[in-house]
């Protein structure tokens, strides 16, 4: 699979009048007398090189803004997303309403640190080797030093950089003017859930949204949109919740009675179809821990609800913070000429296929809300069905702001789609999580390719659930065979120490393919 976007150069869209200005001065200097000539010659280079330097600073000043909000473990628990029937989140689906809404979006990892990576330097984790959290994954060890990151692209061509909270997971200093990370908030008593369950929520006695870290990190992107800009800006918001412990002022659990919380369902023999492979993604968090969470939680009456209801909670309150941040653009000079960008990292499984947290390939696990609003967008207010990764977001920006960057980019610019919606779009979604375990999205099927051989294939359409596995049904042989042509057949092999724990679940790329 060749999924890459390779930049070019923009022209400026003020290079003909520079031209035009050039001839005239040209006629100018021609038309003074031959004594006169060399003594103003100079003055005419220096108006030139002036006016050149006047153009440059209009072309980026015609560029547009980019307001970029990363939700950090947001699944698809979203009202226009429709993951779970009691999810409150207004703000984000007004934004879907107004933008350009993808309905099937896929992170290219599932974790935060190799999600973030792969989005943020434009390069595919099994291309990078960064597959985890663990120092051994930095992109400051794996990646070249002259690779770039999105927000370093655009401080070098104009654009003022800013941002707050998580936006990179490692941390990465270079391409920010300004950029704050700690942030105080008042501190939160958790609630622990017993039977070693390592899932923790808590209710934060506030009802205001500053008193926390989200919320006073809301509020300083929201002060630095609020500055006088003579440069188009990339101001970024990384919220970190709903990630665990699921905690959110006491308002948002107001919302969501316990007593009615509806669980997700998990229907007995799911997981007959599964290899051994698949088994054990649904039992343990492969690359972390191998606790059985789904059986500890079933154990203690009640737990699931609170787990569910405080995952609802934690997801309205980084709802209510996307929303006071698109209600500052809205009132601020810069609302016609600000992209904005809202995107959550992966997904989460809070049961389904009797799995809990992140690191699965199945749906759950990798799909997540994206959204893109343009000023004046043709495909503002409608939906997008058709596959795309987050891997997309990067080459999305560089063409859609006009960006000079020298280096190619993993995944596609969705500048088709963005234009038509209607655009047939065959580019594959690529999912991975450690050495050799792959997910292809395409049309209605995902294939899960592990590391062991073993695979799963569905029809997203007719079974969004993922209950019948069709990779072993000879009348799928033909979908099935399209979309092993896009799994991999080289990657780097690193495993940092968790990962080592569950070395069979990883694999070499085969030696000879090396």
């Amino acid at each position: 699979m060749n999924n890459t976007f390779a930049p070019t150069a923009p022209p400026l869209r003020t290079t003909a009048a520079l031209k035009r200005l050039a001839s005239a001065f040209s006629l100018l200097c021609l038309s003074m007398t031959k004594a006169s000539r060399y003594a103003q010659m100079a003055t005419c280079i220096i108006a030139l090189l002036s006016m050149a330097t006047v153009t440059n600073v209009m072309a980026a000043a015609q560029k547009p803004n980019v307001l970029f909000i990363s939700v950090d473990d947001l699944n698809d628990w979203v009202g226009y997303l429709g993951g779970h029937a009691q999810a409150s989140t207004p703000n984000i689906d007004a934004l879907a309403e107004q933008g350009a809404a993808f309905t099937h979006a896929y992170s290219s990892a599932t974790a935060c640190g190799p999600s973030r990576t792969a989005l943020m330097y434009g390069s595919y984790p099994h291309r990078s080797g960064s597959y985890g959290h663990h120092k051994v994954y930095s992109p400051a060890q794996l990646l070249a030093k002259d690779r770039l990151p999105l927000n370093l692209v655009f401080q070098q061509n104009g654009y003022y950089t800013a941002g707050a909270g998580k936006i990179f997971h490692f941390e990465e200093k270079r391409g920010w003017h300004n950029y704050q990370k700690k942030f105080k908030g008042i501190k939160t008593k958790n609630e622990a859930l017993g039977n070693n369950i390592s899932l923790e929520i808590g209710v934060q006695q506030t009802d205001n949204d500053s008193d926390t870290k989200d919320g006073q990190m809301t509020d300083w992107v929201i002060n630095e949109l609020q500055r006088k800009h003579d440069k188009p800006f990339f101001i970024a918001l990384g919220l970190k919740k709903p990630h665990l412990p699921f905690v959110a002022p006491r308002k948002y659990f107001a919302q969501h009675d316990l007593k009615t919380i509806k669980l997700p369902v998990v229907p007995a023999g799911d997981l007959d179809d599964l290899s051994q492979a698949g088994r054990l993604f649904s039992r343990a968090t492969v690359g972390w821990d191998d606790t059985n969470h789904h059986k500890a939680i079933l154990e203690v009456p009640g737990a699931w609800q609170k787990l569910v209801r405080a995952y609802l909670a934690a997801s309205s309150f980084a709802d209510a913070n996307v929303g006071r941040l698109l209600a500052a653009l809205q009132s601020s000079p810069y609302l016609d000429n600000t992209i904005v960008v809202l995107w959550g990292d992966h997904g989460w499984h809070l049961g389904e296929k009797s799995h809990w947290k992140k690191m699965t390939l199945w749906e759950r696990g990798t799909k997540t809300p994206f959204i893109i609003k343009m000023p004046g967008g043709k495909a503002n207010g409608m939906r997008i069905e058709t596959p795309v990764s987050l891997q997309d977001i990067f080459p999305t920006l560089v063409d859609l702001c006009e960006l000079k960057v020298d280096q190619q980019l993993d995944g596609n610019s969705l500048k088709p789609l963005l234009e038509d919606p209607a655009t047939i779009w065959d580019k594959p979604a690529l999912m991975s999580h450690g050495p050799g375990n792959f997910a292809v999205r395409q049309g209605p099927w995902r294939l899960i390719h592990y590391a062991d051989g073993s695979e799963e294939f569905y029809n997203i359409k007719q079974d969004p659930q993922e209950l019948t596995n069709l990779a072993n049904l000879a009348e799928y042989a033909a979908p099935l065979g399209a979309l092993q042509q896009h799994v991999p057949k080289t990657w780097r092999y690193i495993l940092g120490p968790r990962f080592k724990k569950f070395s069979g679940a990883f694999s070499e790329a085969p030696a000879t393919q090396q």
